[in-house]
């Protein structure tokens, strides 16, 4: 009898230990993530502490995909050297101007079996580089400043893709509100970044650098667009797809298209016809709210005027904290939401983040990655952060 008891518990053990790595298996979760740099460290460095997360959790045999303009975090370079020693395969592209502790560190452990400047990978095909400007076309006085983190696997799920405003840094949660989106399972999505991302890795002119993706609901644009124009700068022709009447099916306010955009740099003669396009979709009908970060003197003033007037709802997110005079506090996020009538879409959920900001540099220069949404979770989500920001991170200008 005792024998039987002791054999039962001792079944009962073994599928306990056999069923417990599937009951903490963990995957990354879909859709956006944001962080709150007034909160605690787990918020504040919420976005920073999903990709180490999945960093940790990818397996032998897979590749993990970095790039990120700015790098200072030793968390995420002991994640990242963690992941090759499993026998990873760990691919990181940097802007040209890092210069940091732990870069340093990171590029000497990756590239210690690569031959002469890190251009030829080694056995376990693991490299940190860094370009020198744009790494696909911009020349040298641009920057690589996509910030994107794929996963060939991570946990149980394939395929993962991460856009994110915010670098891995500890600016990046510390002095600014940023966003981070997850993608799962996008098979062709992943081989597209992973293919951009080699091309980063080469350092060169190849072509034209511009790439266009679709996959169900996502859709990714990778610049530098070198030729491009107001009339083909992707972000006016998303614009000139809105029609302010007509809204329907839950969408929009009161019939009318609502469009939110919150934005760090915005300026130059860019700047100055996306902020002029806003404008008069205000005076065609649109609710148009706005929070900005670093907008030059003459958007600003553009954008300024219309509050006072009455026209736009505007809103500045620039804080200065230590009474220094230097603003250490703003939104660093680069979304703009469209709800409403949107390219026929009388009821449209639209999300376009990422990298990139409002600047010539960004659309014909440097490295940038963006991703349109189209999803009405996503949308509300997003909306939410906006509203968050707005009542927690900015003050009202005009009206």
């Amino acid at each position: 009898m005792l024998k039987r008891i002791v054999v039962a518990f001792l079944s009962v053990v073994i599928a306990s230990m056999l069923w417990a790595p599937a009951a903490m298996a963990w995957a990354p979760a879909e859709g956006p993530l944001f962080n709150n740099p007034k909160g605690n460290d787990a918020a504040r460095y919420r976005l920073q502490l999903r990709v180490e997360k999945a960093i940790r959790n990818a397996p032998r045999g897979s590749k993990v995909l970095i790039s990120t303009y700015l790098l200072d975090r030793k968390p995420t370079v002991d994640a990242l050297l963690g992941a090759r020693k499993r026998g990873a395969s760990v691919q990181v592209v940097l802007d040209g101007g890092i210069n940091t502790g732990p870069s340093r560190r990171l590029k000497f452990m990756l590239n210690r079996d690569n031959g002469k400047a890190g251009k030829q990978w080694g056995p376990d095909n693991s490299f940190a580089m860094q370009c020198a400007g744009s790494c696909r076309g911009g020349g040298p006085k641009q920057a690589m400043h996509s910030k994107f983190f794929a996963f060939s696997r991570t946990g149980t799920a394939r395929n993962v893709v991460m856009v994110s405003s915010a670098n891995l840094n500890r600016g990046g949660a510390t002095l600014g509100y940023n966003d981070l989106f997850t993608m799962r399972g996008v098979s062709s999505t992943f081989a597209t970044y992973n293919r951009v991302h080699q091309e980063m890795a080469r350092d060169r002119v190849d072509g034209n650098p511009y790439v266009f993706h679709r996959e169900g609901r996502f859709e990714s644009q990778f610049f530098p667009k070198r030729s491009a124009t107001r009339a083909t700068d992707p972000t006016y022709q998303a614009l000139s797809r809105v029609r302010c009447r007509g809204a329907g099916g839950g969408a929009g306010r009161g019939g009318r298209t609502a469009i939110n955009v919150s934005m760090f740099h915005w300026g130059g003669e860019r700047g100055v016809y996306l902020a002029r396009r806003l404008l008069a979709l205000n005076r065609d009908g649109c609710v148009v709210s706005v929070i900005y970060g670093a907008p030059s003197n003459e958007v600003s003033r553009i954008l300024r005027d219309s509050a006072w007037r009455g026209g736009i709802n505007l809103y500045d997110s620039r804080v200065d904290r230590n009474g220094d005079g230097q603003v250490d506090l703003r939104v660093h996020t680069k979304y703009m939401l469209i709800n409403g009538k949107y390219n026929g879409d009388s009821s449209s959920w639209q999300v376009f983040t990422g990298s990139q900001n409002w600047v010539k540099g960004s659309l014909t220069g440097g490295d940038e990655n963006t991703l349109r949404i189209n999803s009405r979770p996503a949308y509300v989500r997003y909306m939410n952060n906006w509203n968050f920001v707005r009542v927690n991170g900015a003050r009202k200008i005009g009206r």
